[in-house]
């Protein structure tokens, strides 16, 4: 039975410039080919998760710091706050 791998974003997966470093893009291949599933688990939405972020062959995200999870093309949970929320925080 495979693994799972949560590997974080900014400053983990990528270099403080946005850059990822070709080590992490073998690193990450070779884990999926060895039977392990490999996550991202970040601050960002899922648009801030640019296509050569997903090219390295990710298998889903926890986003928005816990409030969005996908597991491959299935979205497990999306949870938003409410208006009265949004105002409270902003008031």
């Amino acid at each position: 039975m495979g693994k799972v791998i949560f590997i974080d974003v900014d400053g983990t997966l990528l270099d403080y410039e946005n850059k990822l470093p070709a080590s992490a893009d073998r690193a990450i291949k070779e884990v999926r080919k060895n039977g392990h599933r490999v996550y991202i688990c970040t601050g960002r939405s899922e648009v801030e998760v640019y296509d050569y972020i997903w090219d390295i062959g990710l298998d889903g995200m926890i986003g928005g710091n816990g409030s969005y999870v996908k597991d491959e093309d299935t979205v497990v949970m999306h949870q938003l706050i409410t208006l009265e929320q949004c105002k409270h925080i902003v008031d």
